[in-house]
């Protein structure tokens, strides 16, 4: 019997990245991201030992608990649809991705233009916001949050390539059937 393609070819290193990305995404999103949308007496102690630091050592003003700022409101809404939404997708796109199914283009090229066109906004408020942060801490908050516009900005390129090219093939079948 002949070993299984997908096994002996390995993945991509894009796969790779994107797989680690997803896979790494579960814990963050359960154990940082959603942190701000429960209150604090609910929140286990090392939970909020890390929510602590973002807060007050480098001066998130996202990841605040029990916040109940109007202009803080959108940014909680794009918390609640991670929990709801992007975190069940983690498993599948991890799983898509692990498996090298021909179908995760589309899903992932989703994900991607969803997550990169929110990161702008929240982007633009830690650079240019008018929260006090020293130059460290607007550096250190840019390397936490730039990776999760760069990599799905990336994600939404390469799969909006593997649509078209598949369209493509299949209008080229169609017109020489």
């Amino acid at each position: 019997m002949a070993p299984d393609s997908r096994v002996s070819r390995g993945l991509s290193l894009l796969d790779r990245l994107y797989f680690g990305y997803f896979v790494s995404h579960i814990p963050i999103t359960l154990l940082v991201d959603v942190v701000p949308l429960f209150p604090s007496e609910r929140i286990p102690a090392f939970m909020l030992g890390l929510n602590r630091f973002l807060t007050e050592q480098l001066s998130d003003p996202f990841m605040v608990i029990g916040t109940t700022r109007s202009d803080m409101t959108w940014f909680k809404s794009l918390l609640a649809c991670e929990l709801v939404f992007q975190l069940p997708f983690f498993f599948y796109a991890a799983y898509a991705i692990w498996n090298r199914s021909p179908a995760r283009h589309a899903p992932l090229l989703v994900y991607g233009a969803h997550v990169s066109t929110t990161m702008v906004p929240i982007l633009g408020v830690l650079a240019f916001g008018d929260i006090e942060r020293t130059l460290n801490q607007r550096l250190m908050l840019g390397g936490l949050y730039l990776p999760y516009l760069l990599i799905p900005l990336s994600m939404a390129f390469v799969s909006f390539g593997q649509c078209a090219r598949a369209i493509s093939g299949r209008q080229t079948k169609e017109k020489t059937s």
